[in-house]
């Protein structure tokens, strides 16, 4: 029986790749996405996690980057609508990576 949703949600590939941190006790970029002020710490976070997950992905992570369209419309959707969105999916993300991380050990 699995403990994620099979439904794909809206910003699911971001919410993989900030919970495959959290899975990874990497805290430091969904900590900045949390408590992102402004949309400038929005994109500061996210650079961060893709930056890290794609190395973790030369190393051999089974990780899949989000798409470029997913990307650009999370940024927009901060943009018009605010950090909270952020916020939103960090609690999803470190939620769903305690969750693998507990599965892990």
């Amino acid at each position: 029986m699995s403990h994620y949703p099979t439904q794909k949600t809206k910003f699911d590939g971001i919410v993989d790749i900030f919970s495959y941190l959290v899975k990874e006790k990497v805290y430091g970029p969904v900590d900045r996405l949390a408590r992102a002020v402004d949309p400038d710490m929005v994109r500061t976070a996210l650079y961060e996690a893709l930056r890290y997950v794609s190395t973790e992905q030369r190393k051999g992570a089974q990780i899949t980057l989000p798409d470029e369209n997913e990307i650009q419309e999370f940024l927009e959707a901060i943009e018009k609508q605010g950090v909270g969105i952020a916020r939103k999916i960090a609690i999803r993300s470190l939620t769903r990576g305690l969750t693998k991380e507990s599965i892990k050990t």
